[in-house]
């Protein structure tokens, strides 16, 4: 029931979920085949890496043009410390928790390192 409440749910509180399970897990969810699943490309205005809370999620959104992919999970430390600073680097953008539909959380890397951040010290009580 959890899942289906949450596929269905608005960005912002699948974007909220996002935060607290990723810091409580200390894992992010992608896709992986030959490189991590990701929409856009050279000729449009940026490319986004396709990011989720669970594998469970991930895994949903094989359907049809990701069959190929396999759910893999980042180390948040990692996430942070080299994957953020990394995606800015090359321009690249996160897509949170997209669902069947293709929606997807559209956020900067600096809000999404800042929320992540703040999870981890306000509730998790951690120094980051």
């Amino acid at each position: 029931k959890e899942i289906e409440a949450l596929l269905a749910a608005d960005g912002k509180r699948r974007y909220e979920y996002f935060i607290h399970r990723v810091c409580a897990t200390r894992k992010v969810w992608g896709l992986y085949a030959d490189g991590w699943a990701s929409l856009g490309d050279d000729d449009e205005k940026q490319k986004l890496i396709l990011f989720w809370p669970h594998e469970v999620f991930a895994t949903r959104f094989r359907t049809e043009a990701w069959q190929a992919y396999v759910p893999k999970a980042i180390e948040l430390d990692a996430f942070l410390t080299r994957w953020i600073p990394g995606m800015k680097l090359e321009g690249v953008g996160p897509a949170i928790f997209p669902v069947g539909s293709g929606s997807a959380v559209l956020v900067t890397l600096e809000d999404l390192d800042a929320n992540l951040r703040h999870e981890l010290s306000e509730v998790h009580g951690e120094d980051v």
